[in-house]
């Protein structure tokens, strides 16, 4: 199958590369569908991270139809709708062959172009290690995609209450309208106190900082109540910061870094993503900011660097 790929050929520079692949033994041929952007592939833009030399593949987030099969599938036909979490990156093309191993199918009520299950396996991977009891009280930092989905799987595990910190009131009032019982604008308010109150002064018991803002990390610590209070690192850091171990040794706290590392299976953590997907707790679409034409990759990977203020998630759409 001949098809078009995009991929970057020099820092912040895409080209356009026709290319023919069939699936193998135990593969797919995926057409795809949507292919979501992630921030950390704003590493390979600018030219910090490079894994393959040049002409580098790009896109993690893919989904779409089966277009055919290799030998030895079991579990896919042509025509079945799947997600799929496979190494090389490759989602920002017309197709992609995936290993079937790798895919999930969706519900045949599910648009394929919004189910990136990625980064809901991510989530997935956050929340095991959030280890959330009933009658929790919960910080989500950062508002964004990656903490509004969080906010997603979190309101149906009767917590006592689960409270999203932003400084965007348009995007704290979707949090609240995904399940956030209290929110906090942390430009207008005492983040500490505004907790302090909400808690009844007990302080949260987990809070998952998604804001990829160094200086928050610590910040976060004076969220948490003492003794096993849990810091869920969700977001990706390049840069060094203080963190003030004092406050975790003096109050008992506990640090976690769930990337996906920590995760006990990322391919379960995708299954269950997945399912999360097909049942409607994750909700995608309302999430997708800005579309873009495989052809407008260029303009997609610019929009998504400079993060004009109504940027929640870019979403490529093959032509």
């Amino acid at each position: 199958m001949k098809f078009t790929r995009a991929c970057l050929v020099e820092p912040r520079k895409f080209g356009f590369f026709e290319v023919d692949e069939e699936p193998g033994a135990g593969q797919v041929l995926i057409k795809i569908a949507g292919c979501g952007m992630c921030n950390w592939e704003l590493n390979f833009w600018d030219g910090h991270l490079n894994f393959q030399g040049y002409p580098h593949k790009l896109g993690h987030e893919f989904a779409g139809v089966v277009a055919a099969i290799g030998p030895d599938c079991k579990n896919l036909r042509v025509g079945d709708k799947v997600s799929a979490v496979d190494r090389g990156f490759g989602g920002f093309a017309q197709y992609r062959v995936t290993n079937e191993a790798a895919c999930e199918k969706l519900a045949d009520h599910i648009d394929p172009k919004y189910a990136m299950g990625e980064p809901q396996k991510c989530i997935i991977t956050v929340l095991r290690a959030t280890e959330p009891e009933a009658g929790d009280y919960g910080v989500v930092l950062g508002a964004g995609p990656m903490g509004m989905w969080c906010i997603q799987g979190l309101s149906g595990h009767l917590l006592s209450g689960l409270i999203a910190v932003d400084v965007d009131d348009s995007r704290l009032e979707m949090a609240r309208s995904f399940g956030a019982s209290h929110v906090i604008n942390s430009a207008k308010e005492d983040v500490v106190a505004r907790i302090q109150e909400i808690t009844s002064g007990r302080m949260a018991d987990f809070v998952i900082e998604g804001t990829g803002i160094p200086s928050l990390l610590d910040s976060a610590q004076d969220y948490l109540k003492s003794g096993r209070g849990r810091l869920i690192l969700m977001s990706s850091h390049h840069e060094a910061c203080q963190f003030d171990f004092r406050k975790a040794v003096d109050r008992g706290l506990e640090f976690r870094v769930a990337h996906p590392p920590y995760s006990r299976d990322e391919r379960d953590d995708f299954r269950r993503a997945v399912c999360f997907i097909n049942n409607g707790t994750f909700i995608n679409e309302p999430l997708v900011s800005h579309k873009f034409k495989l052809s407008e990759i260029q303009t997609a990977f610019e929009t998504m660097e400079h993060k004009p203020r109504n940027f929640m998630k870019g979403l490529v759409v093959p032509d």
